[in-house]
C-alpha cells in the first residue's frame, strides 16, 4: 500500500487545538479504528461528554492525504 499522512486532530487545551501528522501505509479508516477508536467511554468529572484517545492525548477529529500537508 501507499504512503499515506493522517492528521490527528489533537485537544491540548479548552479552546487550542494541534495537529499531528503520522505517515502511515494501511487505510486511514483502519489506522483509526487500531489506533484511536474510543473501546470505552471516558468522561471528565463534570462533563458527560465522551472523547477519543491517542497515546493519551484527546483525538477530536482527523483529517487523510496521499499528499504531504502545507
Amino acid at each position: 500500500m501507499k504512503e499515506l499522512v493522517i492528521g490527528l486532530l489533537i485537544l491540548v487545551s479548552s479552546n487550542k487545538i494541534e495537529i499531528k501528522n503520522i505517515t502511515i501505509y494501511e487505510s486511514c479508516y483502519t489506522w483509526y479504528q487500531n489506533n484511536v477508536l474510543m473501546t470505552e467511554i471516558k468522561t471528565t468529572l463534570f462533563s458527560r461528554r465522551s472523547y477519543h484517545l491517542y497515546k493519551g492525548q484527546r483525538v477530536v477529529g482527523y483529517t487523510c492525504s496521499d499528499t504531504d500537508p502545507k
